[in-house]
């Protein structure tokens, strides 16, 4: 016990504070200053006269100022109202000084700014709303705000009519944490599915109307900022990610619980893509090992407010590209996409140079929108620190204090990006004071931005009475995407028809025949109509990969005997579509031994056999543990009428059932009762699959299985299995929407705890993620501290001993003690952290067992 004490006392001071100087420090890490032949200049505050003379934009295009100090202050973000105003998010409490002191001040506040003399520059500022901590994002909706201050979700309303708002609901108390700005929720992006979307979290919104909003699960996208195309796909990356898609609708990966669908979180364009600023950028956080030779950085690490442009001034080759800010590196990213057959790549547009480039390190380019006009708006934060305290290191402290990068802070900008002989800005579209009729017309502009105003206000005011223009309108429509936007908008109001859906699925314009073959599950669940079905099934033969796809979805959707052989058939004829297998896959749970049957049945050539598709369904019955189903698909490996290449697949999918650990290395496989189908299969010495399966049997574990050793863990007490049964329920309530019941993660959204080193392991680095969250890639867990000790330790219990895990169970004093060691710790876990925890608990480990 003299030992003990002393030892946990300095490991609590240890874990409690950094393992550094500056939190963003990493333990072994040699922070040299840049070598001596890179010069870098001063870094002094301009005007934003001067700092238009530091802007390099590509050829054909120039910069207009829109708004600056003192009418716009440390502004984040940006959106225009249909009547032409300029709301503006700012952040005004963000890092106040290189420490953070202060920064939970209530100053932040979204101001309204107008130009009232028709001159493109703003020229009047009204402030809607203040007081707020640290403030992250908003969105316009009906007569109302949401606005982000995390953890509270506000609907924020001037009720009065002065322009200031006098009456704030809360939509929600768990949007985001109050401890990680860098690593918080945002974008409130009201997509053209109707639902509300942000980066860095895993809710979506849906307005209902009269202030009520209606929630829903959905993949955690990216870090900061968020946008979608011209058909409704969403964008969004990572500090060092440049750019991700979803190129399917999320929504569909989460059904089939057995089974990790992807085609959301699809890289763009390869993470360590190359930029080329316009200045050495010896003010990054890393800069110690992230410069070339020149003293500039070469991959992106603060990637940031992505858009994808969709306004009619620019040439039409931009039309669908991306943008991306680069604030640490003082630069906006060009990336040019290409969409065919169902998916997205980008590349970079320029090379050896970018859109835009300044050689102010002030100019922090942190959001891009469309605008009214046409044009691209950058956001600028305009400020020297950028990097949190949370991740700044000494190397990075060292650049600020020698350049007086802390002040001033208070500014920022607008800026309008548009070709040279473009016209002014003209900010007012018409549509705040357009009837129902002319909104409904506008649904086929060719900006981007007014097709989605249009429908926004369309179906937030819920007007009936504009159906039949609606229907009308998507009929006949010149603009195919006025004709997706008008589907959408019967959507929202929920006036689809019939007749309507009909007439779209035969449209000429794949966009639109997709996007009805979405609608047309309105009419396909709970009761299938037959004429709506039959339509739908006729476009698995599409010509367009897009269509297709969708269909697969929604097909998985009917769940009849009639749409699952239209499913067969389209993994028959598309085995190497991207994403299509997955769709199918995805829509059959507790329905994939009828399908691998009527696959292997239905096609003898080997050379169009689907053999991932079935491999896939196999790995999502044995991921089911259910013993009569595993072995009714097993059988089908050693039954001699089952077509050779079937035989494989069924094998294939067991190997891709079992799990690996983090290194890749194959770890047993667990099932509820012996595989009776596969071992008869492996004693068929005549057999060319009886090796194989062989093979396989030595990876797989059951109960009662000869040689296989008993059970080591230790049996619970009784105070742990209730322990236990308490924690099995709320992992149920809170945890398996994310990590699923079957423990096997969302790709998106949360990994996967079967076999995960970190659930398995060390109980104190454990107690220590839940308490704090964890970074990892595009994903951020949120911290759960919120839980008390108990209620912690009991699902910590039930995920170590759940799924085959014999790991043993975790006391509430473990989260107590960790709960004490990390109170002056705000940011969640990286895996270079924990790497670094572990070390620091080992002694502690080998003293308790001497």
């Amino acid at each position: 016990m003299l030992l003990r004490y002393p030892l946990f006392v300095a490991l609590s001071v240890i874990l409690a504070a950094p393992l550094a100087a500056q939190k963003g420090d990493r333990a072994g890490e040699v922070q040299d200053p840049p070598p001596t032949h890179i010069k870098v200049p001063p870094a002094p505050a301009l005007s934003v006269e001067e700092a238009m003379k530091t802007f390099k934009v590509a050829p054909g295009f120039h910069l207009e100022v829109v708004a600056a100090e003192p009418l716009v202050h440390d502004p984040i973000a940006m959106m225009f109202g249909p009547d032409g105003r300029l709301w503006v998010l700012e952040m005004r409490g963000y890092m106040p000084d290189i420490d953070a002191k202060g920064e939970n001040e209530p100053v932040g506040s979204i101001a309204v700014l107008e130009d009232t003399d028709g001159d493109g520059r703003m020229d009047k500022r009204t402030v809607f709303l203040d007081k707020l901590v640290m403030p992250r994002a908003f969105s316009l909706v009906d007569d109302g705000v949401l606005v982000a201050e995390p953890p509270h979700l506000w609907f924020a309303r001037d009720k009065n009519g002065d322009g200031v708002a006098d009456e704030k609901t809360e939509i929600a108390t768990d949007y985001g944490n109050t401890t990680n700005p860098e690593h918080n929720s945002n974008g409130l992006m009201w997509a053209m599915d109707n639902w509300i979307y942000s980066a860095n979290h895993s809710v979506r919104f849906h307005y209902g109307g009269g202030g009520k909003f209606s929630r829903d699960l959905t993949v955690s996208r990216g870090q900061w900022g968020i946008s979608q195309d011209d058909v409704g796909r969403i964008y969004y990356n990572s500090n060092s990610d440049p750019l991700r898609v979803d190129a399917v609708p999320s929504a569909y990966l989460k059904r089939n619980p057995n089974f990790t669908a992807t085609g959301s979180n699809v890289s763009v364009v390869p993470a360590n893509l190359r930029v080329w600023p316009g200045r050495v950028t010896t003010g990054i956080n890393r800069g110690y090992k992230s410069l070339d030779e020149e003293g500039k950085m070469f991959a992106v690490t603060a990637a940031c407010g992505p858009v994808i442009y969709r306004g009619t001034l620019f040439p039409k080759e931009f039309l669908g590209d991306a943008f991306v800010c680069e604030p640490s590196g003082n630069l906006i990213k060009r990336i040019a996409i290409e969409a065919r057959d169902g998916t997205v790549k980008g590349r970079n547009a320029y090379e050896g140079t970018e859109f835009i480039t300044s050689t102010d390190e002030r100019f922090r380019p942190v959001n891009l929108v469309n605008g009214p006009d046409g044009a691209l708006y950058i956001v600028d934060l305009y400020r020297g620190v950028l990097q949190h305290r949370t991740y700044v290191t000494s190397y990075l402290r060292k650049q600020v204090e020698e350049r007086a990068l802390e002040q001033p802070r208070g500014l920022g900008r607008i800026y309008r990006i548009a070709p040279d002989n473009a016209p002014k800005a003209v900010f007012k579209s018409g549509l705040a004071t357009a009837t129902p009729e002319d909104l409904v017309k506008r649904l086929a502009d060719e900006n981007g931005w007014v097709r989605d105003t249009a429908q926004r206000l369309l179906v937030e005011r819920r007007d009936a009475g504009v159906a039949s223009a609606l229907r009308a309108f998507a009929a006949s429509s010149h603009n195919p995407l006025g004709r997706v936007h008008a589907l959408w908008t019967l959507d929202g109001l929920g006036a689809l028809d019939k007749a309507g859906v009909l007439r779209s699925l035969d449209d000429l314009d794949p966009r639109v025949v997709t996007v009805a073959v979405r609608l047309a599950e309105k009419f396909l669940t709970p009761k299938p109509d037959a004429e709506i079905l039959a339509r739908v099934t006729a476009r698995t033969g599409a010509s367009d990969a897009s269509v297709r796809l969708q269909a697969a979805f929604t097909l998985g959707e009917v769940r009849t005997p009639a749409a699952d052989a239209a499913l067969r058939m389209l993994a028959i004829n598309n085995p190497g579509q991207p994403f299509l297998i997955d769709a199918v896959v995805s829509g059959l749970g507790g329905r994939e031994g009828a399908f691998i049957t009527g696959l292997a049945s239905e096609t003898k050539n080997t050379a169009t056999a689907p053999a991932l598709a079935v491999a896939q369904a196999t790995s999502a019955v044995l991921k089911s543990g259910e013993a009569a189903r595993i072995d009714q698909v097993l059988a089908l490996a050693g039954d001699a009428t089952t077509p050779a290449w079937a035989r494989g697949a069924v094998l294939d999918g067991v190997q891709g059932f079992l799990p690996k650990s983090p290194d890749g290395q194959v770890l047993l496989g667990s099932l509820p009762a012996e595989p009776k189908a596969l071992v008869t299969l492996a004693a068929q010495k005549d057999s060319a699959e009886a090796p194989r399966a062989t093979k396989l049997l030595a990876s797989l574990k059951w109960p009662g299985k000869p040689g296989m050793a008993e059970s080591k863990a230790e049996p619970f007490t009784p105070a742990q299995q209730a322990l236990f049964e308490k924690g099995r329920a709320q992992f149920a309530a809170v945890c398996a929407a994310c990590h699923q019941p079957t423990g096997l993660g969302l790709a998106g959204l949360a990994p996967p705890l079967v076999n995960s080193k970190w659930a398995l392991g060390d109980e104190r680095v454990l107690a220590r993620i839940v308490l704090n969250g964890k970074a990892q890639e595009n994903l951020i867990m949120p911290p759960m501290r919120a839980f008390d000790d108990e209620t912690l330790a009991g699902v910590l219990t039930f995920v170590r001993r759940s799924w085959g895990h014999e790991a043993a169970a975790v006391a509430p004093k473990i989260i107590a003690d960790a709960r004490a060691a990390v109170a002056g710790r705000d940011e969640p876990w990286t895996e270079a952290d924990l790497a670094e925890l572990q070390q620091a608990l080992a002694p502690a480990r080998r003293t308790r067992k001497r």
